[in-house]
């Protein structure tokens, strides 16, 4: 069930709510710049065990830390810039060791230390992986930027719809899509999410990012949404997958897409029912949409009586 009272309090803020840095910028395209790139790094949810005990930090706390401290460094961010970064750049803006403690050997009769790879090493290798990948695509393709992209991109068709279907098409990265039962499922989380936010952030100031169609977006399903959901009694999964998420076991690509791909229908038969004036429900003048109720259960997941119930 939903807390009228602290569901107003978080529609509220979510009206208000716009992710601006706490930053300096040049430019416009600047700011836009930095704020696709979070987004576009918004992974690494299986790594929180490992983040938190070898970085101090969890996994949105580190894409962050990571890329306001590119951004603090004056790291160029454009295509080429992105093409030039390397793993050590990584580790160090990002806070994530490459290598976790040494271990003595004997060979013969010398002694010597060898250090192993962090646990939290192959997040690295991902985030540069992402970032050189994108800006390679971004110069083959005429683009000077990400915001270079997304600013031509809204320029031909100011919706959320285009500018998703854009990235999407362009970025691997962020086809968020797997097979379940023979058939694909998209999620396409961070493409929505760049959409969603450049809407908040410069859609009151230009009108090719004030998208028409955001409210149409789904929930932006990651580990966090599916878990709030299974706590409400709103989304149950089987014994197997419930069974797991308990233990503290790896889910399946499969099962992880099974879930998230709940909780978006979830959402809908939620805003749908919150909507309809003979539910009963007395949620405010606000319209409820996915997009609402995905900050109202992010929020609600980072509450710290909720932030120990188990992720996928």
């Amino acid at each position: 069930t939903l807390s009228a009272d602290k569901f107003e309090k978080y529609v509220g803020k979510v009206n208000r709510w716009a992710r601006s840095l706490p930053l300096v910028f040049d430019n416009v395209a600047q700011e836009l710049n930095l704020i696709a790139i979070i987004d576009l790094l918004q992974i690494g949810s299986g790594f929180r065990q490992e983040l938190h005990e070898e970085a101090g930090r969890g996994a949105s706390d580190t894409i962050n830390f990571g890329c306001i401290s590119l951004h603090i460094s004056q790291t160029p961010l454009d295509a080429k810039g992105l093409q030039a970064l390397t793993l050590g750049d990584i580790s160090q803006h990002f806070g994530i060791p490459l290598f976790g403690k040494e271990k003595p050997m004997t060979r013969g009769i010398s002694a010597v230390t060898v250090s192993e790879a962090s646990r939290s090493r192959p997040l690295a290798e991902i985030i540069v992986g992402i970032l050189q990948d994108t800006g390679r695509r971004l110069e083959q393709n005429g683009f000077s930027s990400f915001a270079d992209f997304i600013i031509k991109m809204c320029s031909e068709k100011a919706t959320a719809a285009h500018l998703v279907a854009s990235l999407v098409n362009a970025f691997p990265s962020l086809r968020d899509a797997a097979c379940v039962g023979g058939s694909v499922v998209y999620l396409f989380k961070k493409a929505q999410l760049v959409a969603y936010d450049i809407c908040h952030r410069f859609g009151s100031t230009d009108p090719k990012f004030a998208f028409p169609d955001v409210a149409d977006m789904t929930v932006f399903a990651d580990n966090v949404v599916p878990a709030m959901l299974q706590h409400r009694g709103i989304l149950i999964p089987c014994a197997n997958i419930a069974n797991k998420i308990k233990d503290g076991k790896e889910l399946s690509l499969l099962e992880t897409t099974a879930m998230r791909a709940a909780s978006i229908v979830a959402a809908q038969l939620v805003a749908d029912h919150a909507n309809d004036s003979e539910s009963g429900y007395a949620l405010g003048e606000t319209p409820v949409n996915q997009a609402t109720l995905d900050v109202f259960w992010w929020l609600e997941g980072k509450d710290p009586e909720l932030r120990a119930i188990p992720r996928l």
